[in-house]
Formats: C-alpha cells, sequence, structure tokens
C-alpha cells in the first residue's frame, strides 16, 4: 500500500466514523484530525469536497460488497433460481450482513449508511447505478418475482434491513454480545426481510 493510499484509507474510515456517531455537520478538518493528517486539508487534497468525499467511502465500501452480490446473483442464474424467493433476499441482504459479522463492530459503515439515508442524502431509488450495480441487476428479479411488489414495499425492507444491520454492528461494544448471538440477528433479520415482501400476499 503506498503512503498515499494508506493517508486515504485513514481519511475514509475516520469520515465513516465521525458521520456516523454525529452527522454530516462535521467539518473536513475535523475528519482530517481524526485520521492523524497533520496538514487539515488533506481531506480536500484526496477527495475534493464532502460530497467527493461521501463518494468516495461508498466506493471504497460498495466495490467488494458488489462483487460478493453479482456472484450470488450468477450462482442463482446458473441454476435456474431466479425465482427462488429466500436465496433473492439472501442475495439483497447477505453481502451486507457478512459485512458487520466479519467485521464485528470495527467498520461503522452500516451506521454511516444509515445515518445518511434517514438524513435525506439518499435521494436514488430504488437504486443508483453508480454505487448499487449488484442491486440494480437484482431488483427487478425481486419484482418479476413478486408481480404485486411496490417501490413502497422494497424502501420498508431495505430501511428495516439498513436500520437492523446498523443496530447489529452497533451492539458489538457490549461485551456480552458474542458471535453467536450476532448470527441469530442476522439469521432472524432474513425471516422478517421475507415477511415485509409478503405481508398481505401470496408469496
Amino acid at each position: 500500500m503506498t503512503r498515499a493510499t494508506h493517508a486515504r484509507e485513514k481519511i475514509l474510515n475516520a469520515a465513516e466514523r465521525l458521520f456516523a456517531e454525529r452527522g454530516f455537520e462535521v467539518s473536513l478538518r475535523e475528519i482530517a484530525g481524526a485520521a492523524g493528517q497533520r496538514n487539515n486539508s488533506a481531506v480536500q487534497y484526496h477527495f475534493g469536497d464532502k460530497t467527493g468525499l461521501v463518494d468516495a467511502l461508498y466506493e471504497f465500501r460498495m466495490t467488494p460488497l458488489n462483487v460478493r452480490r453479482r456472484e450470488m446473483i450468477a450462482e442463482l442464474r446458473a441454476a435456474g433460481r431466479e425465482g427462488d424467493l429466500p436465496a433473492l433476499v439472501e442475495a439483497f441482504l447477505g453481502p451486507l450482513s457478512e459485512h458487520v459479522l466479519t467485521h464485528r463492530g470495527e467498520s461503522w459503515y452500516l451506521r454511516f449508511t444509515s445515518r445518511y439515508v434517514l438524513s435525506g442524502g439518499y435521494r436514488s431509488w430504488p437504486f443508483s447505478s453508480d454505487h448499487y450495480p449488484g442491486m440494480t441487476e437484482l431488483v427487478p428479479l425481486l419484482f418479476a418475482r413478486l408481480p404485486g411488489l411496490t417501490e413502497e414495499r422494497l424502501r420498508a425492507m431495505f430501511l428495516h434491513m439498513l436500520v437492523v444491520l446498523a443496530d447489529l454492528e452497533q451492539r458489538y461494544a457490549d461485551p456480552g454480545f458474542d458471535d453467536a448471538a450476532a448470527a441469530a440477528a442476522a439469521a432472524d433479520l432474513r425471516t422478517t426481510c421475507l415477511a415485509v415482501l409478503t405481508a398481505g400476499g401470496p408469496e
């Protein structure tokens, strides 16, 4: 890893945590300080402005998540399982759930995303192709499988998933919350996401 790349990652990690903790009024100077950068203009140097920083943060986190989601979709297509609703739900939330369980609270990505979405920063729906190519491939499969599915219902499921995973990420700070409890919570989330999609209609 080059020195510049290392500095970028430190800034991204600091920004993710501060945005999650305090919202988007955090200054770029504060983010640079939290990242251990002596130059107060380090964030502007690497990312331009706050919008550029947020975009870079999504790219940093979403690139591997999209790779994983598209692998899962490809496996479903190869097996002729595009209509397997539980498998589609797993492709929807599985990569994010895996991220939370793997990082064990050391990543703030779900808490950052939850705050960003609920602050109104997330305006592209269902998903922006810039950050979510895996989702833009998956969402039509869900609509094909559930002809009565509406964008509002899909949004409700997405928000449910997001807030539960953000809470799960936070709960790792509790010494009594172990990997088994986290895995059980993630399994329950799969069940409730499926229920949100199918409530009031046939599967």
